[in-house]
């Protein structure tokens, strides 16, 4: 999509990386608001207008080619589409405290698999065709996307207060470490919250380097036209899969052990991509970038799943809002310009090799974590020495 709108509008590659980079950053950023009006209104409201509005951003997109217009209403939908990604993710985490992986897992993974039926579309336009062509894929994207949106509103609340399902008895992996609802300020106050922030950081900046970038990046070792397709299918396929295998898996092994397995396999396969570049594989090539893909997407299922797992369901939104918009939203300044940079100055596999000693450290960092998840007598220590400074 985006090299059609750059050869529509001549615009140039730096252009049409900021899109990327501002869509990640503005989605990113909206969660965090969005999180905070559907804790205190109820996702119903929220996501008709978020629907409403984020359509419209993806219409925009056939307004050029004045740049600055397109890009100023393109950042307003992606703002609101955070709004969309925290609604849904976070009710859910409400609705199935006894499935909180799993239900995240198929949410982000829905997320992830609504790319897929524009992917082959967009990729088959001849470069001969019709403007009308491309523009009626975009119609069509904005109206589905902002359609969907604003249906499924009309089926979507919250739970009453303390819901639970019946006859629920958590097990090991899934009981809460703590009853306490953690605000987004006592959230904060834990120094695991800080954990969990820098991980999100590393773990994103390390995928989005190589999601946004795979067809170039197949492209450096002159594959095929085919792998370079095969690899963006496959990996939109993946993404949404690892996100449901992980998220269930999670409910059996902790919320711990799943992101740590996760993320340091993203590290090796992302390495392992980098020796089928120079061993000149496309085959082996595919199936490590589809796999590091895989092994990453679970980031979208597993931290939603603990934070609501830590923190508890009553500010979820607000929680993950915060976690999500500074984590993705950082991430998102290195998967798009400074990776771009990287890449300029060093070449592709300098910056994927950066970006899997990312994944590998994020996943690292997780193990901390276990045995050691905050619970409410540490807020209130913390609480009594803040009232003391006072």
């Amino acid at each position: 999509m985006a090299q059609h709108i750059g050869g529509l509008y001549h615009w140039s590659s730096t252009q049409i990386g900021w899109m990327f980079t501002l869509f990640v950053i503005f989605e990113s950023v909206g969660t965090l608001p969005g999180g905070i009006l559907r804790d205190k209104f109820g996702p119903r409201n929220v996501m008709i207008v978020a629907g409403l509005i984020g359509g419209l951003g993806i219409y925009a997109t056939s307004l050029g080619p004045d740049y600055a217009m397109v890009l100023v209403l393109w950042c307003i939908g992606s703002f609101f589409a955070g709004f969309i990604y925290n609604a849904a993710v976070t009710t859910a985490n409400k609705w199935f405290p006894d499935k909180r992986g799993l239900t995240a897992g198929l949410i982000a993974g829905a997320f992830s698999w609504g790319s897929l039926p524009f992917i082959f579309p967009i990729r088959a336009i001849s470069k001969t065709a019709p403007d009308s062509v491309f523009f009626h894929v975009i119609y069509l994207m904005a109206a589905i996307i902002g359609g969907v949106s604003i249906i499924a509103a009309f089926f979507m609340k919250d739970p009453p207060a303390g819901w639970r399902p019946a006859d629920w008895v958590p097990k090991a992996a899934t009981k809460r470490p703590s009853e306490h609802q953690f605000t987004l300020k006592e959230a904060l106050s834990t120094w695991q919250m800080w954990v969990l922030v820098i991980s999100f950081i590393l773990i994103s900046s390390a995928g989005l380097a190589g999601v946004s970038k795979i067809v170039k990046y197949s492209n450096s070792f002159h594959f095929a036209a085919a792998a370079a397709t095969a690899a963006a299918g496959g990996i939109a396929i993946a993404n949404g899969i690892g996100r449901v295998v992980l998220g269930a898996m999670s409910e059996r092994i902790g919320r711990e052990n799943a992101m740590i397995a996760s993320y340091v396999l993203t590290g090796v396969f992302l390495f392992l991509t980098m020796a089928a570049g120079a061993a000149h594989s496309e085959y082996m090539f595919v199936v490590c970038a589809i796999l590091a893909i895989f092994f990453w997407g679970p980031l979208f299922s597993l931290f939603p799943t603990v934070i609501g797992h830590y923190y508890g369901d009553v500010a979820a939104g607000s929680n993950y809002g915060l976690l999500y918009a500074v984590a993705k939203g950082s991430g998102g300044l290195y998967g798009g310009v400074l990776s771009a940079i990287l890449i300029k100055q060093h070449g592709y596999q300098f910056s994927v090799g950066v970006a899997a000693v990312m994944a590998i450290v994020a996943g690292l960092l997780i193990i901390p974590l276990k045995g050691n998840a905050p619970v409410a007598k540490k807020v209130a220590a913390y609480k009594a020495r803040e009232a003391a400074a006072e």
